[in-house]
């Protein structure tokens, strides 16, 4: 595994930040961690690179534990979030100058590329630039000497439409050579290159899997029934926010298996039904419903 996090735990004060958080990235992976503000994905992220130190748990991060990660590591991990602050007095050109001395494989060629199709002015001081052309300095900084493990927390907040995929392209075209852990809030853009799913909730993980495993085992479900009086009270576990309307209950089922199975299920529960149909969700759509079911 590039990572493998066993029970990590931090906590601020009176708050458990991250309360024995575990997760597996496998090489080659574009793993996206979700859930809703405050669920400790930054915390998480932080002790994996060393940023924090775990309270209790551990991490190994391309074979070494993280707080025993060293110089030789950092040259294989790049780390972008939202909230990084630049020098701001250095222009782009010599942004990449600076770093530059620290990566011995660092790629000239690539970066040139990047800053080409990121449209980076060299002469453009930092704190002269936008929010979005700020993070695309940075993806362009970090991608340029080829990291092994790319750490991105929320690096699409707050840009247009027309920026994040200037964004989402620079990392597609290096996805076969870096590891991805992405913490992101806009799913409907990271889906189409996530390979796993972490979901987070009150500083635990509460599930991870393939992506292609958890879009089979969710659906939404609308139930039509006989008559009102077959709607029941008590619903399974799996049955995510269940709503009646008349003689319609609508749920997410989170263990679905097959139209076969549901069927089966349903009759269990109800009866005789008049019509069911189970559509899939998408990524962003599951993450509602977790948060839905959450509150």
């Amino acid at each position: 595994m590039i990572i493998q996090a066993t029970t990590l735990s931090k906590r601020f004060s009176r708050h458990d930040a991250v309360d024995g958080a575990s997760l597996s990235v496998p090489p080659g992976a574009a793993y996206a961690l979700i859930g809703a503000n405050g669920a400790g994905k930054t915390t998480t992220l932080k002790m994996l690179v060393n940023i924090l130190t775990p309270d209790s748990g551990s991490a190994t991060v391309l074979g070494v534990d993280s707080r025993r990660l060293t110089y030789r590591e950092f040259q294989r991990i790049a780390f972008v979030s939202e909230n990084h602050q630049l020098p701001e007095r250095l222009t782009v050109e010599q942004y990449f100058a600076y770093w530059r001395t620290f990566y011995p494989r660092w790629d000239r060629a690539l970066e040139q590329d990047l800053r080409k199709r990121l449209h980076l002015p060299p002469e453009r001081r930092l704190d002269k630039l936008s929010h979005g052309m700020r993070i695309k300095t940075m993806l362009a900084g970090v991608l340029a000497f080829r990291p092994s493990l790319l750490v991105l927390d929320e690096p699409l907040s707050g840009l247009d439409p027309l920026v994040r995929d200037e964004v989402l392209e620079g990392l597609l075209r290096q996805a076969d050579e870096t590891t991805i852990l992405i913490s992101s809030h806009e799913l409907t853009e990271i889906e189409s290159f996530t390979t796993h799913v972490a979901y987070m909730e009150k500083g635990r993980i509460v599930f991870e899997e393939p992506i292609e495993r958890l879009a089979a085992r969710f659906r939404e479900v609308n139930v039509t029934l006989p008559r009102v009086s077959a709607v029941a009270r008590e619903y399974p576990g799996t049955w995510l926010s269940p709503e009646v309307s008349g003689q319609v209950v609508r749920f997410v089922d989170s263990g679905f298996v097959s139209d076969e199975d549901l069927a089966q299920r349903l009759s269990a529960q109800f009866g005789r039904i008049e019509n069911a149909e189970a559509t899939p969700l998408t990524l962003r759509e599951i993450s509602k419903a977790l948060l839905r079911a959450a509150r």
